[in-house]
């Protein structure tokens, strides 16, 4: 009886491709952590400085915390809920991050903020390109008591 050639364990393997070694791209990322107080205005003034700063040493990617412009508090989500969709003064947090990412030409993942949206509030986080324009939201849902 012939011997066969054929082995299983073998064929179930791929061969080994050698992966050509990516060029090393270096880039700064400004992580922030502020200071929340219960004046939006002043959280939002904070953030401003915070993502000015990294830019200045730097950073092409700033990231903000999670509810930044606010109290992290149930209660307090929708007092401090923003129509993202609307903009402008509906928004005064996004309408910040998309004026500084377009103006100093980075990009932003602002952390997340309280959204109204209808009879919904969520825990929304924007991500704003260099030329100022919302490039993605992600929402988290929060459940009202």
């Amino acid at each position: 009886m012939a011997s066969s050639s054929y082995k299983p364990e073998q064929a179930r393997v791929p061969p080994a491709v050698p992966l050509p070694t990516p060029p090393v791209t270096k880039f700064k990322i400004g992580l922030c952590q502020i200071s929340v107080t219960p004046d939006k205005e002043r959280n939002i003034v904070h953030a401003r400085k915070a993502i000015e700063e990294a830019a200045a040493k730097g950073a092409q990617l700033v990231l903000l915390p999670e509810i930044w412009n606010s109290p992290y508090s149930n209660e307090c989500f929708p007092v401090y809920a923003e129509d993202i969709d609307a903009g402008g003064d509906a928004s005064p947090s996004t309408t910040m991050l998309s004026e500084v990412s377009r103006r100093l030409k980075i990009t932003i993942v602002g952390g997340s903020i309280p959204e109204r949206s209808g009879d919904r509030i969520y825990n929304t986080c924007c991500v704003f390109g260099t030329d100022g324009k919302l490039k993605a939201k992600h929402r988290k849902l929060l459940v009202q008591s």
